[in-house]
This record gives structure tokens, sequence and C-alpha cells, in this order.
């Protein structure tokens, strides 16, 4: 395979993986243990409920997205965060979270 095309293939699914990823409603980024919204609007208990949950599983850094699924949203986590904490914080998303936004 000509290594011209490969390029052309890697670039191309670049840019519909880029387009193609949903927006986030919200953006929480956590530094040195402390969260902190960075995007969108958060409440404070959630920012609360993964400070929680980083001290717990020692997550010093990382980010969690909320991303629309049509009317509800979705966690995203980086890989900082373990399965368990990941779990964790969506079970407190099931109970407290809200809807996305009408579009």
């Amino acid at each position: 395979m000509d290594v011209t095309l490969v390029w052309v293939i890697v670039v191309a699914a670049l840019v519909i993986w880029f387009v193609a990823k949903p927006d986030a409603v919200f953006v929480v980024r956590v530094r040195a243990g402390h969260a902190e919204a960075t995007a969108g609007t958060v409440t404070t208990a959630f920012c609360a409920a993964v400070v929680d949950v980083c001290q717990e599983f020692g997550v010093r850094a990382g980010q969690v997205r909320g991303v629309a699924r049509g009317r509800r949203i979705a966690l995203r986590f980086s890989t900082h965060f373990p399965p368990a904490a990941q779990q964790r914080l969506r079970n407190w998303w099931a109970v407290y979270g809200w809807s996305a936004p009408r579009r």
C-alpha cells in the first residue's frame, strides 16, 4: 500500500472523528484533587461528588465530560478515572443528574 494513501486515510479518519465527536454540555477538570467546571454549568453538588470520588480513588488529575445523548446527558471520563470511579459517578448522576438542554 502506498504511504501517501495511508496518510490520506489517517487524516480523513481524524477529521471525521473530530467532526462527529459530540459537543460536551459541560466539562469538569480535576487538578490536584480539586474539581472545576471549565465549560458549561454544573452544580456544586456534582463538583463535590467528583472531588469525593477522586479522593477515594486517588485521582489527582483528569476530566469528566457531560455529552448530550438525545435528552439525556452521558458522562465520559478521561483515562485517569478507574472503572470503579467512573461507575460511582454514573450512579450519582443516575440519581441527581439533569437533562440535556433542548437544541
